[in-house]
């Protein structure tokens, strides 16, 4: 699909610096930019990497090139206009190969793939798609226009809400891990309670959601959770929260709003973590953590023999401070 630089300043808010009727051919990255292409710079550097290899270009400050498009926010104007060139198909109708069970409400414009198995009493809004390979349990709610790519178990009483997106391989609702550990053994404590997933959630692949204990576990409006994610049961995670890649909850945890937890982050159990905070990578959490705050003990890669005489000196470290103290 070809674009006039008018149509595409139009599609992302911008001010255009150049001829309105030149058209581009796609989009291409800075580091490989092409001819016919425009190209989104979000820093300076991505701007000289492209520098005079493509048909126009979109930025936040003038620039030397005969066609440019300035916007405030360039990250934004990229979503803007992916969405607009590349808009997202999916197939439609039911499936023959697929297996509904009895009294499944299903709205306008589903679309359930290749041996997707659907338990008794579950309701599907308008525009859902659910994509093959795909169970969902009985008694589950799924709000409209929410997206489930193949391969998703969705367990029992599990309620999603409006444009949800859930990524293959994810599990959601199933046990919690809790057991009675005793003279007479562990002992399994069944896990009747629900998971709730609310509106414009995204929840990546290979991520689990376990159901709550008795209550439910829940994840707030707007959350994304990134791929390989753990969220145990009984968890409450508030809105607009970002969990990325490898975070691991464990069971009762609490999170306010905002709040970004990067990369390997693990959480204790019955912690509450404020609105707002933030928590570096690969950091522990054993603690509340007060809101408004950012938060980080991880410990970045260093070089290999000068770490092996720093962990000389920290086993030291006891000894040196009773020589302190006396």
């Amino acid at each position: 699909m070809e674009l006039t630089l008018k149509e595409v300043a139009e599609v992302i808010g911008g001010e255009l610096k150049g001829s309105p009727l030149e058209k581009i051919k796609g989009i291409s990255t800075p580091e490989n930019p092409k001819s016919e292409t425009i190209v989104f710079c979000q820093s300076k550097k991505d701007y000289e990497k492209a520098k005079g290899k493509a048909k126009a270009y979109v930025v936040s400050e003038n620039i030397s090139e005969e066609n440019f498009i300035k916007v405030k926010d360039v990250k934004l104007a990229l979503a803007k206009f992916l969405a607009y060139y590349f808009p997202e198909k999916h197939p439609e109708g039911v499936s023959k190969n697929s297996v509904i069970g009895k009294n499944v409400e299903i709205g306008k414009n589903v679309y359930i793939g290749d041996f997707v198995v659907i338990g008794d009493n579950v309701k599907i809004g308008n525009n859902v798609k659910i994509y093959p390979f795909t169970f969902i349990g009985e008694n589950t709610r799924i709000g409209e226009n929410t997206v489930i790519f193949s391969g998703v178990h969705i367990y029992r009483n599990t309620i999603i809400g409006k444009n949800v997106r859930i990524h293959s391989g994810a599990v959601i609702g199933a046990d919690g891990f809790g057991y009675y550990v005793g003279k007479e053994g562990i002992i399994k404590l069944n896990h009747i309670g629900s998971v709730v997933i609310e509106d414009n959630v995204e929840i990546g692949a290979n991520t689990t959601i376990d159901r709550a204990l008795i209550d439910q576990t829940k994840v707030g409006k707007n959350t994304k959770i990134d791929n390989l994610v753990m969220v145990g049961h009984n968890c409450k995670v508030g809105e607009n929260n970002l969990l990325v890649s490898q975070v691991g909850l464990s069971g009762s945890v609490k999170t306010g709003k905002n709040v970004i937890l990067a990369g390997q982050v693990g959480v204790a159990d019955h912690v509450n973590i404020g609105d707002n905070v933030v928590v570096a990578a690969k950091s522990g959490v054993a603690n509340d953590l007060e809101p408004n705050k950012t938060y980080g003990a991880n410990l970045p890669a260093i070089e290999w023999s000068k770490w092996k005489r720093i962990y000389l000196y920290l086993l030291r470290l006891p000894e040196l401070f009773k020589k302190l103290k006396k």
